[in-house]
């Protein structure tokens, strides 16, 4: 089997047929999916992660969910996926094989001035090595509020296995940010002198086959699912990476 970069590789059909049998008894896809199965889902958004450029990024309906086929890095969204306040987003992402699988994914959350010279938001990503970050990201400008941190909830793949499971979620509740993979609590950050409201989709490294079933934007949790009191990053060590001081009064991270 041959993979061309940029492509619609190995090609729409058999990853269809993939995707039919390994996610006949998947959960239901809870952004609404508008547009043919097969076709480039109309209104969706496809820009570049570090400017506000469009990005020729191969995106079809496939049924159950969304696939994205190997191309640039590039944020995906419909510009009517959005919170504020209280709230918790969730995806479900099988990731295909590829020649180059290394590059980040995962979902944004707080996105804005995308109409701008550049865009600001937040990523939640991961990669195949294992490891998972957060950022805050302002243009070019990347800010990590969680460095690149292995955990063992990241299920990886191999180059000559089928697609992988990995499920993100993100739950913004009551000033503080809970960050999960696979049901587990891996980070959790103060809101503090972050903007979480705002645009939500899909953060998309470059060479990544992907296929999405599930984009929630919901409410919150419930209080304690999931949660590891072995936390790779505790809200206390979060907010002195954040703001330099315990008590969050000495900020240093420019926005």
């Amino acid at each position: 089997m041959n993979w061309k970069r940029g492509s619609f590789e190995p090609s729409c059909l058999l990853i269809a047929g993939i995707v039919m049998i390994v996610l006949a008894a998947t959960a239901r896809v809870t952004v609404a999916q508008s547009g043919g199965n097969m076709e480039r889902p109309p209104h969706w958004q496809v820009l570049h992660p570090d400017r506000n450029e469009v990005v020729e990024r191969p995106f079809v309906v496939m049924r159950p969910g969304w696939h994205i086929f190997a191309g640039p890095g590039a944020l995906l969204w419909d510009p009517g996926s959005f919170a504020s306040g209280n709230f918790s987003v969730t995806s479900k992402m099988f990731l295909f094989p590829t020649p180059e699988m290394g590059t980040p994914f995962g979902v944004f959350f707080g996105g804005s001035q995308f109409e701008g010279e550049w865009s600001t938001y937040l990523s939640f990503q991961i990669r195949n090595d294992g490891r998972f970050r957060v950022a805050h990201h302002a243009g070019e400008q990347v800010h990590e509020l969680v460095p690149w941190t292995e955990h063992a909830e990241i299920v990886p793949l191999e180059a000559t296995d089928g697609p992988v499971e990995n499920r993100l979620a993100v739950d913004v509740q009551d000033g503080v940010v809970s960050f999960f993979i696979n049901d587990a609590v891996v980070a959790e950050l103060s809101d503090a002198g972050l903007t979480t409201d705002g645009a939500i989709g899909l953060a998309v490294g470059g060479d990544l086959s992907l296929h999405v079933t599930e984009l929630l934007i919901g409410p919150n949790r419930l209080a304690g699912t999931g949660r590891d009191s072995t936390l790779t990053w505790s809200m206390d060590r979060a907010r002195i990476l954040f703001t330099g001081s315990r008590n969050g009064t000495t900020g240093h991270r420019s926005s």
